[in-house]
């Protein structure tokens, strides 16, 4: 099974190589595909101004006799949501137009009927759903990538890559959209076919990643055992990051933190956790990781070569000289580069596993102080 992902210009290339990483993450028989190259394009024509008057509209979709899927906060601690002033003017398109986009980009690309087509876009649409499938060609469908952060504070990328595996998992659970309309679950019970009106009903959803076995025994009969294998699997590790960045699982023994050969970091006991950092914060973290007794930024001067052997492992950007010149530039007291990265590396940490966990992984040490990283190096895999 394929499923092909594509954007359009306005969805970030790290939302969408970070999508595609999560779904890659774990091998089996779905293969997922990301295409970076082709953007959609969106036209005057193929959206209009849709006003939403308050909050209430904001957070509900229009009820309709397709199905759709939405998210909302996962738990009841306080969150940093995105808040908007009301009344709220902004692009939307018509379903008829996204799913036009997927139907027109198969065709051009020689894509088999069989296999899925989602459109990841910041573009709203007229019913105010974070996706749903196309009711002609249900292997086509859609995910609005925007709002996530008004309702949930965490990565978009994990409840994104989660819309991607509930779509596909309602694709194969009926024959058609009339047993579809008459099988969803109005009241959410905590199943992936939970149709969620109401936006904040899909906390259950996410918190459980689960399949009730009404609908788990019509999977048995459409997919492999491989296939629903590997999406649980998904669910589950994507159900586990977002616990994690939302302070759900802070009383919990402390993860290794590995180096792979390619020089990526991984928590592998928090849901095989990745943190991405850019080349020249990663730089620093390792360096850190290499001086458990601490280096005070004026002193990153004189460790200069030590940080460009790093640096140069990791990237290849540029020639030497300017290679040379940022690890410079970032060891210069005076130009703030290197607290900035150390703020980088934090931010990367805490929304990934919470700010409790995170402390014990993060460069830390006040204005002046020696800087360090408090992990017990028993705990590194290097």
């Amino acid at each position: 099974m394929k499923i092909h992902l594509i954007k359009d210009g306005d969805v970030s290339n790290e939302t969408f190589t970070e999508v595609f990483d999560l779904l890659n993450a774990l091998d089996g028989p779905i293969q997922f595909l990301c295409d970076n190259d082709n953007l959609i394009d969106f036209s005057e024509d193929d959206y209009v101004e849709n006003i939403i008057p308050n909050q209430d509209k904001f957070e509900k979709g229009i009820k309709n006799n397709k199905i759709s899927y939405s998210i909302s906060e996962i738990s009841s601690i306080k969150k940093e949501y995105r808040t908007f002033t009301f009344p709220l003017t902004r692009k939307a398109s018509k379903w008829e137009t996204l799913f036009a986009k997927c139907n027109n980009y198969r065709l051009r690309r020689g894509i088999k009927n069989d296999e899925f087509v989602i459109l990841l876009t910041e573009i709203s649409n007229d019913k105010n759903w974070f996706a749903s499938l196309d009711e002609k060609m249900p292997t086509n469908g859609f995910i609005h990538t925007s709002d996530w952060n008004h309702f949930i504070k965490c990565n978009d990328a994990f409840p994104i890559a989660y819309e991607v595996i509930a779509l596909l998992l309602q694709k194969h659970m009926f024959n058609d959209y009339d047993e579809l309309r008459t099988s969803v679950h109005i009241d959410p019970i905590g199943c992936v076919n939970d149709m969620c009106l109401e936006k904040k009903d899909i906390k259950l959803k996410l918190r459980t990643a689960d399949i009730c076995a009404d609908c788990m025994n019509k999977l048995k009969a459409k997919l492999s055992f491989a296939e629903i294998h590997q999406a649980l699997n998904i669910m589950e590790s994507l159900r586990v990051k977002m616990l994690f960045s939302q302070n759900f699982k802070q009383n919990v023994p402390l993860s290794k933190l590995v180096i792979d050969e390619r020089k990526r970091i991984f928590l592998p006991d928090f849901g095989n956790i990745e943190i991405k950092l850019r080349p020249l914060e990663k730089t620093l973290y390792l360096f850190y990781l290499n001086h458990p007794e601490g280096v005070g930024l004026s002193f990153l001067r004189g460790k200069r070569e030590e940080l460009y052997e790093i640096y140069t492992s990791l990237s290849s950007i540029g020639n030497l000289q300017e290679m040379k010149n940022r690890i410079d530039e970032m060891a210069n007291i005076t130009s703030n580069s290197a607290a900035e990265k150390i703020s980088k590396i934090k931010a990367a940490f805490v929304n990934s596993i919470g700010a409790e966990l995170a402390r014990h992984y993060y460069i830390q040490g006040g204005n002046g102080e020696v800087k360090n990283i408090a992990l017990d190096r028993e705990l590194l895999v290097f």
